[in-house]
């Protein structure tokens, strides 16, 4: 049975692809500081505890690794959002930004391959970051969050070509506007607002939490077996005009 690793995988757009590694004969681990909703994926899932932030090395990699064996499909999915313009963000505030968008993702993606790369030839791993609009157009009010997801495309591409050679594809995913409990509960505030932005997408509305989870898995499995170092956007066409 293949192993897949999802960082936050316990809520969210995480939880959902969660699921879709499981529904395909996967065995999880998720890697979060709590449960949250961990438990409603039953058999064949097992949760990690841990502060990926202050995890500094990726450690608990190397427990799973040391348990399962090879690891199939790495998702770096955890991350946090910051909504200020870069006059009011803190020098800690930006500091938390990074360490877990940034900071935690790189000694994940580092310790996996270190895991890996004397796997031989046959090998087949891959690495799945989880990115965002703001790695590829500006989003107002962000400053924070911007920078470190741009950071996460530009470490996505230096990790494909580094690790290639060991048999470890890596890409990013950016979703866009995704209907979530989070996204409905700020925006059933400001109705007006989530007109706008539907009229701002092509396909005139917001994703689902399954059109990321499938690109995810997609990106991490055999049918894109020759895709490397792509960031590939799920956003109904958001970022390429209207």
């Amino acid at each position: 049975m293949p192993i897949a690793v999802i960082t936050g995988g316990n809520k969210g757009l995480g939880l959902s692809q969660s699921r879709r590694f499981l529904q395909s004969g996967y065995e999880v681990y998720v890697v979060a500081r709590s449960r949250s909703e961990f438990d409603s994926l039953g058999a064949g899932a097992h949760f990690i505890e841990c502060d990926i932030a202050a995890d500094r090395s990726g450690d608990f990699l190397t427990g799973i690794h040391a348990k399962t064996g090879p690891i199939a499909a790495l998702v770096n999915n955890a991350g946090v959002h910051l909504k200020k313009p870069v006059w009011e963000v803190a020098p800690d505030e930006l500091d938390h930004v990074l360490a877990i968008n940034v900071g935690a993702m790189f000694a994940t993606c580092g310790r996996y391959v270190a895991l890996h790369r004397d796997q031989g030839a046959g090998f087949s791993g891959a690495i799945v970051n989880i990115a965002s609009m703001g790695g590829i157009m500006a989003l107002p009010s962000a400053a924070a969050y911007v920078t470190a997801k741009t950071a996460v495309v530009g470490l996505t591409r230096s990790v494909a070509v580094d690790a290639a050679q060991f048999g470890i594809r890596c890409n990013a995913v950016s979703p866009g506007f995704i209907d979530t409990d989070m996204t409905r509960a700020i925006l059933a505030k400001d109705p007006a607002r989530r007109n706008k932005i539907e009229g701002r997408i092509p396909r005139g509305t917001f994703g689902l939490p399954e059109d990321v989870a499938n690109t995810v898995f997609y990106l991490a499995s055999d049918q894109a077996a020759y895709v490397n170092g792509v960031n590939l956007p799920v956003d109904g066409g958001f970022a390429v005009g209207f």
